[in-house]
């Protein structure tokens, strides 16, 4: 444990080092199997009001569901969550629908295209969606991806207060959250050569190169320059909080952003209203978006890719660094060409010596962690380590040996029906093992109709939150009573 101790933790907070709470979103496309395109469909009405559900949402395109999971107490939870939702989701498709298993689109004929942009049934975010379909085209939007959410423990933010001379917690905590913002996009580069999964376009985007197919397969379209990013011209660095929410605050005042959720950078500080709210009361939580869909992992992201994640955060904590403007320019830059390089090639020599002197720093971080975690981080860096030695192991030199003809359509249509019936297959028990016999279907209707699932308890009672009150459910019952108020 010398590298808790060489940073002065108390024994009573090193636990709360490891601990947190995390979330997962993710985008994913509803396809229709005859077509091969973006589902035309509408989203179902069977999981509720999308201006209050929290759990499925639509994004840019009305084939584009968005799942969300609650706040948990480790990443290993969150996922679970992620799996349970993906059922429900599942449950509610179409006859002729599969979930879409790529980040990157399936090709796009003009009709599809034409009807991606002239339908969308949320006329609340109507206006935003317009000024986005004018000021990035039609596809920058439908590259799917997923967000993982943190918070650290409020331990550790008081730990890092006493340990900077801090007295106001506001402070403490943004200056925390942006030491961690900071070091994990230093580090992208290695989430993207690990874990890139957008070797090739269908479809001739917007922004991408028109000798795309010369250059294809790529580790990432999407985690490129290329890909889900703002336009060039539009600079928001990491180099300090303040200049980063200034430089924000300013691309919105000139009308260049419509507001901050059109700020793309790889992570986001997030809390409710806008930016002088979260200077004044601090930032709510992290989020973290540079992972593309894993077409490998039932739910579209690995376990090892979270933990991976989370030894990044850890290591932000213990272990900072001076991340000057000109190192995270060349953090930028090394993304890119990382992203761009063929999913067989290895790392830039440079990188792949940071690398490797991360990786040691990892390595501490995870012999000293708790022993119901210990398993999952060492699996997440044995897989790192084999991976920067041999490129071949990354998900996307896996994904590129489907490749047929610069297109992975035949792959996604296969992987996507091969998830949807073992989805199908599965029992309740096998997909809510940890749910109540007695209390599964409401588990599943409560989410379906957006009411607020609080947890259940040891006493094998389902809470939920209607009304501002919370609400015990101890059998089976129907829930319609709370669907309305």
């Amino acid at each position: 444990m010398s590298n808790l101790h060489n940073n002065r933790i108390p024994k009573h907070t090193v636990d709360s080092v490891y601990a947190g709470r995390f979330g997962i979103e993710i985008e994913e496309h509803r396809i229709q199997v005859g077509s091969k395109t973006l589902s035309r469909q509408p989203h179902p009405k069977t999981l509720g009001d999308r201006r209050t559900q929290p759990y499925f949402q639509t994004d840019f395109s009305e084939s584009q569901e968005e799942v969300v999971t609650a706040p948990e107490l480790s990443t290993a939870l969150a996922r679970t969550h992620l799996h349970e939702l993906q059922v429900m989701l599942s449950e509610e498709l179409a006859d002729d629908e599969i979930i879409w298993p790529l980040s990157m689109p399936p090709l796009l004929t003009d009709d599809d295209i034409n009807f991606l942009n002239t339908h969308f049934e949320r006329p609340w975010y109507q206006d935003y969606r317009d000024r986005l379909l004018a000021r990035y085209g039609s596809f920058q939007h439908i590259m799917a991806g997923i967000h993982v959410n943190f918070s650290p423990s409020e331990d550790i933010i008081d730990w890092y207060a006493q340990q900077h001379a801090i007295t106001s917690p506001v402070v403490a905590k943004n200056q925390l959250f942006f030491q961690i913002a900071q070091q994990v996009a230093g580090y992208r580069w290695l989430l993207t050569y690990l874990f890139g999964a957008a070797p090739v376009s269908e479809n001739p985007a917007d922004a991408l190169p028109e000798n795309r197919h010369e250059i294809q397969p790529v580790r990432s379209w999407r985690s490129s320059d290329f890909g889900f990013v703002n336009r060039p011209d539009i600079l928001v660095d990491y180099t300090d909080f303040n200049t980063h929410i200034q430089q924000i605050k300013q691309y919105i005042a000139n009308g260049e952003f419509y507001d901050k959720s059109e700020f793309y950078g790889p992570v986001r500080l997030k809390a409710s209203g806008d930016l002088d709210n979260l200077v004044q009361n601090g930032a709510e939580y992290l989020e973290f978006r540079m992972f593309d869909i894993d077409p490998f992992s039932q739910d579209g992201i690995s376990q090892t890719a979270l933990s991976f994640l989370h030894l990044l955060i850890i290591d932000a904590i213990l272990n900072p660094t001076d991340w000057q403007k000109h190192k995270l320019d060349g953090a930028r830059a090394i993304n890119h060409v990382v992203s761009l390089q063929h999913p067989n090639e290895p790392l830039p020599t440079s990188a792949a010596t940071y690398a490797e002197e991360l990786l040691t720093r990892l390595a501490d971080i995870v012999q000293s962690a708790p022993v119901s975690q210990q398993a999952d981080f060492q699996e997440a860096l044995d897989f790192a380590h084999s991976a920067v030695q041999d490129p071949t192991l990354t998900i996307g030199a896996h994904l590129s040996n489907y490749i047929v003809d610069d297109s992975l359509i035949t792959f996604g249509l296969k992987r996507g029906l091969e998830i949807l019936a073992s989805r199908h297959h599965n029992t309740l028990a096998d997909d809510f093992p940890t749910i109540p016999e007695n209390l599964r279907k409401a588990y599943i209707q409560a989410h379906k109709n957006g009411l607020n699932v609080l947890t259940v308890t040891k006493d094998g009672s389902l809470q939920i939150k209607y009304d501002g009150k919370i609400q015990n459910i101890n059998n089976e019952q129907d829930l319609a009573q709370y669907l309305t108020k």
